[in-house]
């Protein structure tokens, strides 16, 4: 019996509700699989046909241990809408997916009309913020992109509405905090998304790093029980 489809009838097979997959167990210092699976809560499933680039992906629940001391293997596993959403999900690759697991899954989206069309059975909300031109914003932690300890707490407008791709052109109020890369000064620069929080009219930075802490403590409250 499938634990990913129902049968309906003779003709009809859906995903079922609480389907689940299993995907391979690495900790955070793991350098090579050692032939432990997890099962997870399937929410969807994107799949490519490009041979040989792996690029099928699935968004799944979380396992309680693959999160070891707050860090985990980032090279295998991406952990979703992380100090952002209530509820992060896991973002895994088609390589990670056990083989026959992967296989019903494709199999099921070749028969489809559209083969290409995800598999969404839980659907998963964007692992960042959307903002609109015009919004002002604060920008709230360094991260690998653009964002420096010198902006954490600087105010912005945004410059253009904010891409699905996760990342927002802003115009800080410094000037100086308006530099590219090359060390030039923009007019407005490229920043990702989740560095940044809308400020609501008459709301203080304190208020918005408040938020992020209580929820990031909701989050770790909920990860030991």
């Amino acid at each position: 019996m499938s634990h990913i489809f129902s049968t309906e009838t003779k003709t009809t097979t859906r995903p079922r509700h609480d389907a689940t997959i299993r995907i391979q167990f690495l900790g955070p210092d793991d350098t090579r699989w050692n032939g432990q699976w997890r099962t997870v809560q399937l929410y969807e499933f994107h799949p490519d046909y490009s041979p040989a680039k792996f690029r099928s992906y699935a968004f799944t629940s979380i396992p309680s241990d693959i999160i070891q001391q707050g860090r985990y293997h980032t090279g295998v596993y991406s952990i979703m809408g992380q100090g952002y959403l209530e509820q992060p999900y896991l973002s895994v690759r088609e390589t990670v997916i056990h083989d026959d697991d992967f296989r019903e899954l494709m199999d099921y989206c070749r028969t489809q009309s559209y083969p290409a069309a995800p598999i969404i059975i839980h659907p998963c909300p964007l692992p960042f913020p959307m903002f609109a031109k015009g919004d002002r914003v604060v920008c709230i932690k360094t991260d690998d992109h653009m964002a420096t300890d010198a902006h954490v707490g600087q105010h912005a407008t945004v410059a253009e509405d904010s891409s699905g791709g996760g990342g927002t052109v802003v115009t800080f109020d410094t000037l100086e905090l308006n530099k590219g890369t090359d060390g030039r000064i923009y007019k407005s620069i490229g920043f990702a998304s989740s560095s940044l929080r809308k400020l609501e009219q008459g709301e203080h930075l304190h208020v918005v790093i408040s938020k992020r802490k209580h929820q990031r403590k909701s989050e770790k409250t909920e990860s030991e029980d």
